[in-house]
């Protein structure tokens, strides 16, 4: 029920003042008047508007014949709010605005707050919300300059109504409880009246819309409990209607029925016939005397009567209706929920499954290719025949186009799973460039294609970025364009295009004078699986990835792939990059030979279980001149770590028994200063995630670059030493 009314309220304990005469008799006459306005307020608050009417409109007569027009100008308002709830809006409007008229022409600045106040509810209930709130904002100002607290209780409690249910809730909630503050300073009668009960319905509305059911359900009870303890019927009704529509929005359905039913029980209590009748007959009479003019709108009030009636019993059938739709829907809604959860479910269980697959395959297959493209490395730079030397360049090769035709696969996973990010590191992107281009040379030579190189020397020498899927897309790019070239040249380009304080952009592009591509099949290129048909040899060609690899990692990097193509003319494929600068590392830059010669009177301990992998890791070392022991598990690292001294452990993963990280944790009891760093051929994310937690300092993915290899062993030791 609106606060609008309540403000009524005030005439009690100061309008009388005005009428205090000298004489004994007035004296009495004075106090029965006082007894009559304080009962027809008590009906109106009780939702007895037809004899609230009859009791205002002899009130008004009174006044009238003895030139009161104090007490006329509040009969007015009183009228007004009557007819407000009889949903007579015309009547309404015309009688508070009459009583407006009055106290301002008597300068009477206290009632002329409550005609203001009376008005703004008014616009409010026709939407006109800011005509509401312009007469709300001239109420509390004329009661702050009145100077009496008081007078800011109602204003204010239909101000945060406004801004609860129409701009924000939390000065809403604010104002709202500024209002019980302030009842519970004046005291007096004031903590008895309505306006208390409105207060706790605003805040119990309020609450539930930011999601504090707690104090939802406090403020909910107390305006029920108000409401009932004081019989303020209306208030009732309005608290009971809102909260339906609440739990109703948020598919509460027991309480949104247990509301509703109560609903209905209390508008018959309150639009019983008998007092529409009343309050028709005895408007009638009041209206044709004070505007004749109107005598149109009280012919047809038994007709607007009988209206209402039906209008009440249509809503009712309505509200019952929607009721049964809303809990049909329900649980329609529930069973389709619960068949979403368990479809929610069986997918999140096949993901982890499907991520668990990959992260073993990957392990699998790595760890064999570890041995194979190192094995066959550390044999090339050892004296060999030249043809067992292509023997081995050829073995070199396809384990590096096996690694990277699984690198192609574990990317598309990430991609499809969500997991794919850029991982910043440090790194050199000359040396990449040159390392992915003498990883390809046996490729280059078979295919009979010469390579060019074009760097820009301004290109910082080190760089902050995700290296490894960097190399992806060049491997990828240059892999494609030997494919399709014969005895003829490849081109890479790096352009500085931009250079600012903290960044760079480079321009890169990989350009070949092969078969090319037609034009309509260069949209087609970058989907998964599709593979390049070749007429010169009559067959298909690579494994239909690496370009939707391409176009998958820049996307994520923040670039797009561009391409140029005609058919046999060759292609070109472009990209743009910013990469941040390392400046740090710029001023302590060194070659690897000079980190490999910091490393040579270290001593470090390969833990392995694979016989290959321990040596391999170990020849590797060998060639550079550093010393190193092997263990095959990770009892005999602790027992080694405690007993000898070592600089460095590099500790494998996957071992049966104590696996890596259980070994470190132990070690990490007793020595806290050693290196110790993962040499695995497990996924980089799966990795990322533990060595931080497992107190590791840094990880080395198998099959590696030397030069990496070797800087990553030799930050972990100068980082454990500082």
């Amino acid at each position: 029920m609106n606060s609008r009314y309540y403000i009524f309220l005030f005439f009690l304990c100061t309008h009388f003042q005005v009428y205090a005469q000298v004489s004994e008799q007035q004296e009495v006459e004075q106090d029965s008047i006082t007894e009559e306005v304080m009962r027809a307020f008590n009906l109106f608050e009780k939702s007895q508007y037809g004899e609230a009417v009859e009791l205002y409109t002899k009130i008004l007569q009174y006044a009238q014949e003895t030139g009161d027009k104090i007490l006329e100008g509040r009969c007015y308002s009183g009228l007004g709010n009557c007819n407000y709830y009889i949903n007579k809006d015309s009547l309404s409007f015309y009688y508070l605005f009459k009583a407006k008229d009055v106290f301002e022409q008597e300068k009477d600045t206290f009632n002329l707050v409550l005609a203001y106040n009376d008005i703004g509810v008014n616009y409010k209930d026709f939407d006109s919300i800011d005509k509401s709130n312009v007469f709300f904002d001239k109420t509390i100002r004329l009661a702050k300059a009145g100077g009496y607290l008081s007078d800011q209780i109602y204003p204010l409690s239909n101000k945060a109504d406004n801004e609860i249910h129409y701009n924000d809730v939390f000065d809403g909630i604010r104002h709202s409880h500024e209002v019980l503050a302030i009842i519970d300073s004046v005291g007096g009668y004031y903590p008895t009246y309505s306006v208390v009960g409105k207060t706790y319905q605003q805040l119990a509305y309020g609450y539930f819309k930011i999601g504090d059911k707690e104090n939802h359900l406090l403020y909910f009870n107390k305006s029920v409990d108000f409401a009932t303890k004081n019989n303020y019927l209306g208030a009732l009704l309005d608290v009971y209607q809102e909260n339906a529509l609440l739990y109703a929005e948020y598919g509460e359905v027991d309480k949104t029925y247990d509301l509703v039913k109560k609903t209905l029980i209390l508008k018959d209590s309150l639009y019983k016939i008998k007092e529409f009748e009343k309050a028709k007959q005895i408007e009638a009479t009041n209206f044709l005397k004070e505007n004749k003019e109107k005598l149109l709108l009280v012919e047809k009030e038994k007709e607007y009567q009988e209206a209402i009636i039906k209008r009440t019993n249509t809503y009712n059938t309505v509200v019952t209706l929607f009721v049964f739709g809303l809990l049909l829907s329900l649980y329609f809604l529930f069973k389709k929920n619960k068949e979403l959860n368990v479809s929610k479910e069986k997918a999140e269980q096949l993901s982890k499954v499907k991520s668990h697959f990959y992260s073993e395959i990957s392990h699998e297959l790595r760890t064999p290719l570890y041995a194979v493209i190192e094995l066959s490395k550390l044999l090339l730079n050892e004296n060999v025949n030249s043809k067992h030397k292509e023997y081995l360049e050829s073995l070199n090769f396809s384990g590096n186009h096996l690694l990277s035709l699984i690198n192609n696969v574990l990317e598309i996973n990430k991609v499809e799973s969500g997991t794919m990010k850029l991982e910043l590191l440090e790194f050199k992107l000359k040396n990449l460039i040159d390392n992915i281009i003498e990883s390809l040379e046996f490729a280059l030579r078979n295919s009979h294609n010469k390579i060019q190189v074009s760097y820009d020397e301004n290109i910082p020498i080190s760089l902050l970025g995700d290296s490894l899927k960097l190399s992806q897309v060049f491997i990828n790019l240059i892999s494609n364009a030997i494919k399709f070239t014969k005895n003829g040249t490849i081109s890479i380009a790096a352009k500085l295009i931009e250079n600012s304080d903290d960044t760079v952009k480079i321009f890169f592009e990989i350009k070949d004078n092969g078969i090319g591509i037609s034009k309509e099949k260069q949209v087609k290129i970058f989907e998964e699986f599709y593979q390049e048909y070749s007429e010169k040899e009559n067959s298909y060609k690579g494994s239909g990835l690496g370009l939707s690899i391409v176009k998958r990692i820049l996307t994520t990097m923040g670039s797009k792939i561009s391409i140029e193509s005609e058919l046999n003319n060759g292609s070109t494929f472009s990209f743009e990059l910013v990469f941040s600068k390392n400046k740090a590392s710029i001023s302590k830059k060194q070659t690897n030979e000079a980190l490999v010669k910091n490393l040579v009177d270290k001593h470090i301990l390969i833990v392995d279980d694979n016989k290959i992998n321990q040596l391999v890791t170990k020849k590797i070392l060998d060639q550079m001149g550093i010393k190193s022991t092997v263990v095959d598990s990770g009892y005999k690292a602790i027992d080694l770590v405690r007993n000898e001294c070592f600089d460095c452990v590099l500790m494998d993963l996957h071992m049966p028994g104590l696996n890596g990280y259980e070994a470190t944790t132990l070690i990490r009891e007793f020595d806290k200063e050693i290196a110790i760093v993962a040499l695995t051929a497990a996924s980089s994310e799966e990795v990322e995630k533990k060595i931080n937690s497992y107190k590791m300092d840094g990880y080395i993915m198998k099959p590696f670059i030397t030069s990496e290899f070797i800087e990553t062993i030799h930050a972990s030791i100068i980082n454990k030493s500082i």
